[in-house]
């Protein structure tokens, strides 16, 4: 008998946002209309200059085969002078590695910098894919708590789980993947007083030029004293419009880089120069990432003030993708177990696919990602959804939808 390979991907680790998905895709397919509110990925074109610059590298024979584990020199060289004079980093392409996309990253460094005897810390909520690393490294997981209502990080939690003996990395998320929150500089530097080099911190980024109401301040440059313990996590995939493109990034101490580009030798060998070279032009591209951030701040808005008061009440986004959705009292009163429940009860009734919150520790809320050009008639589903005062009766506004898609079908 073969012997039983380690159950890495146990049922209540499946990533329910893209069973949410793949489930409205089954509806679509049968001719319903469902608006999909799940996955991050922007309905916004590709920057024009970009898409252009990667096709004329890719008629090129010779640059289509250029191959660097650790990215392409150029594109290391503009992301370095990027950090420097757009957030005062003080880093060099030395310090700067490259990946399909920020995810693959993060496995590398959880399992270069923790174990069996090591702890992560992460936020809760938390975006699912540092849970998962942190298991697949097979390290322990201690969380710190943001304080959805506050949006501000519960700092008496982080003391009492950051362990100097055994926390090797702590993870931080601005903004916030699923709350939409800031951690702000007060809060970053008690992070670092409380951590006292005793660990290294992973700022992840993804969001940095998705902020709707304030600039956005990296650790590389409000505690420079600390840059030998910093990691910076980021991808072209958010603001940029690229998801499918797989381009991410990390800038973080030259011994990590060294270390993390011998692991890309082995276990990725190249990323797409023609993807990599058109990033050179989205670093160029100001004019993008503001438009998608000014039509994404609307949708947050229009998020908080329709769907006050429903029973699902809303928490305004500072920044990012997503708005999260607190549902607990609702749930209880209409007999819901989780957002599992709930999240395929309201693509059933109200054709709207939404992200249970159990993908991020908060097993009774809901996650809305803003990628959808009709995202506010999305919303105003919802809201007809919460306030039908019975869970067996459909919500008014989607009677005439569920009457024509059974006609269709037939």
């Amino acid at each position: 008998m073969p012997r039983t390979i380690r159950d890495l991907m146990p049922k209540d680790l499946e990533f329910q946002m893209f069973v949410l998905d793949e489930l409205a895709d089954d509806l679509i397919a049968r001719g319903a209309d469902v608006l999909k509110l799940t996955i991050g990925v922007s309905e916004l074109a590709m920057p024009q200059i970009v898409l252009e610059r990667m096709v004329d590298k890719l008629r090129n024979p010779e640059f289509v085969r250029r191959v660097y584990p650790e990215g392409l020199p150029e594109l290391r060289e503009a992301i370095a002078e990027f950090y420097n004079r757009r957030h005062g980093a003080d880093v060099r392409a030395a310090h700067v590695i490259i990946n399909t996309g920020s995810s693959p990253i993060f496995r590398n460094i959880f399992q270069l910098l923790s174990g069996p005897d090591y702890e992560i810390m992460i936020p809760r909520p938390y975006y699912a894919l540092y849970l998962y690393c942190a298991k697949l490294a097979g390290a322990n997981v201690k969380f710190y708590d943001i304080d959805i209502d506050t949006k501000r990080v519960d700092m008496d939690s982080f003391r009492r789980n950051f362990s100097p003996e055994r926390t090797s990395l702590v993870v931080i998320n601005s903004p916030g993947n699923p709350v939409g929150n800031i951690v702000n500089v007060d809060e970053m530097r008690e992070i670092y007083e409380i951590v006292n080099r005793q660990a290294y911190i992973l700022n992840d980024e993804i969001y940095n030029n998705t902020m709707f109401y304030e600039e956005f301040h990296s650790p590389l440059a409000v505690l420079p004293e600390q840059k030998d313990i910093t990691i910076v996590t980021n991808s072209f995939s958010k603001g940029y419009r690229m998801y499918t493109k797989r381009i991410g990034f990390a800038l973080l101490p030259e011994e990590l880089q060294t270390n993390l580009r011998v692991i890309q030798q082995h276990t990725l060998l190249c990323t797409d120069p023609c993807y990599q070279d058109g990033m050179i032009a989205a670093l160029g591209d100001e004019e993008s990432p503001e438009e998608l951030t000014n039509i994404y701040r609307s949708r947050a808005e229009y998020t908080t003030e329709r769907l006050a008061g429903t029973g699902c009440e809303p928490i305004a986004a500072e920044g990012g993708f997503y708005a999260i959705l607190r549902c607990a009292q609702w749930c209880t009163a209409r007999g819901f177990s989780s957002s599992k429940e709930l999240a395929r009860d309201i693509l059933n009734r109200a054709h709207v696919a939404v992200v249970p919150g159990t993908d991020f520790g908060v097993p009774n809320d809901l996650r809305l990602a803003f990628c959808n050009d009709r995202y506010n008639e999305g919303i105003d589903r919802l809201q007809s959804y919460f306030t039908s005062t019975v869970r067996d009766e459909r919500p008014s506004v989607m009677q005439d939808t569920l009457v024509a898609t059974a006609g269709a079908g037939g």
